[in-house]
């Protein structure tokens, strides 16, 4: 069971990250076009045990109706499509103890391109990228 520390290393050794803080840091991929989606994993404790929460910003509350959210969260493969503030965020989480760091990337990658390909659907493509320091405020 890896610990925050053993996975902190292990993202900093296998992607350039955009920010890190104690119990936070970002990654930032790449999909064509020159999108780009921002991904937070952050660390914490609830109910005695320690987890790891992945995020990624996908659009505006006023963007995407409620029903539509609702619809898009129940057809994601990993993690769900929650609303944080006024921004609609896939998020994943998982306890550390039943982590795997080569799940950790799965997941990361899953978050990603589920928050890209939600934000890349919308009628007038506006990137969520720009939220993403709202959200990271919140999660630091």
């Amino acid at each position: 069971m890896p610990t925050w520390t053993d996975i902190k290393d292990h993202a900093r050794s296998s992607y350039k990250l955009a920010e890190e803080h104690d119990h936070s840091f970002k990654v930032v991929f790449e999909y064509p076009g020159g999108r780009l989606q921002a991904v937070i994993v952050s660390h914490y404790q609830a109910m005695g045990r320690s987890w790891v929460d992945v995020s990624s910003a996908c659009c505006r509350v006023d963007r995407m109706d409620p029903h539509a959210a609702l619809q898009q969260s129940f057809n994601l493969a990993v993690g769900s499509l929650c609303l944080d503030g006024d921004v609609y965020v896939v998020r994943h989480t998982v306890m550390v103890d039943h982590l795997q760091l080569a799940d950790l990337e799965v997941s990361m990658h899953a978050v990603a391109r589920a928050a890209d390909q939600i934000e890349h659907s919308l009628p007038t493509y506006e990137p969520a990228s720009d939220m993403m320091s709202e959200v990271e405020e919140e999660l630091a």
